[in-house]
């Protein structure tokens, strides 16, 4: 009878390490839940060089202009998800997070979108049509400008980019690449000004010095071309930048100049 009860003793206490936890963790959701928002903290991303939006465009995203004030509500009627969703309807916001902490303050974290590439409207002369135009991100992904920042970026032109679908195709995704390459090679970043994409994946470059037109061809095997490129550039063009006005590496071992 005494082992009988020894177990249900120790069976006992286990139990009550198990809920006392819980019990706490409960009461202390319960407190916070009846305390009313008294800060919204705002972050938005700070490395990244982008400044599309700031803290007073977050918090009107947050209170749909103003309608829905958070300040002084009860954190229990405080949808996170929902603010999430909001913040991120905006096409400059790539993420979103929102959670409360023990004080009563609603924290937004927020990153935003960042630019590989604007695609301008131009001509078939390359003269700019009108200043509209859109933001291409990493993934091929079209996403507004900003009214109140402009990105130091690859200018992109021509009528493959005025299909969203067509970046997701296979010369999309060559195209992609490029860009990607021209973002992170410092020398050719210095160097390219401009790219032209006709609807066929055709690419034409122009230059910064000397204001060369390249033709590239297709965006396959791009590396190798800006590889004859560079020795070009550093054996010839260095000597006279202003020589030739046209240069074309489409063609496989071949670099022709006008």
């Amino acid at each position: 009878m005494l082992r009988k009860f020894d177990y249900s003793w120790h069976l006992l206490k286990r139990s009550l390490w198990l809920i006392l936890p819980i019990a706490g963790i409960g009461m202390a959701e319960s407190r916070l839940g009846n305390q009313r928002c008294n800060n919204i903290i705002i972050t938005i991303d700070g490395d990244s060089g982008m400044h599309f939006l700031d803290k007073t465009d977050i918090q009107m995203l947050l209170t749909e202009n103003g309608g829905d004030p958070l300040l002084g509500s009860r954190l229990r009627d405080v949808h996170l998800s929902d603010l999430e969703n909001r913040v991120r309807k905006n096409k400059l916001v790539k993420k979103c997070q929102v959670f409360r902490d023990l004080k009563g303050n609603v924290v937004v974290e927020v990153e935003q979108e960042k630019p590989l590439a604007r695609w301008i409207n131009t001509s078939k002369s390359g003269e700019w049509r009108n200043t509209s135009g859109y933001y291409i991100n990493d993934e091929g992904v079209f996403f507004p400008l900003s009214e109140s920042f402009s990105a130091r970026t690859l200018l992109v032109s021509g009528p493959f980019f005025t299909s969203s679908k067509e970046m997701k195709s296979k010369k999309g995704v060559m195209v992609m690449d490029l860009i990607r390459f021209l973002n992170t090679n410092e020398f050719w970043k210095a160097q390219v000004a401009e790219m032209y994409v006709d609807k066929d994946g055709e690419v034409l470059l122009t230059t910064v010095l000397g204001d060369q037109r390249v033709e590239l061809g297709m965006a396959e095997d791009f590396e190798s071309k800006f590889s004859k490129l560079r020795i070009f550039y550093d054996n010839v063009l260095s000597k006279d930048w202003s020589r030739f006005s046209k240069i074309s590496v489409k063609f496989q071992n071949q670099i022709v100049c006008e």
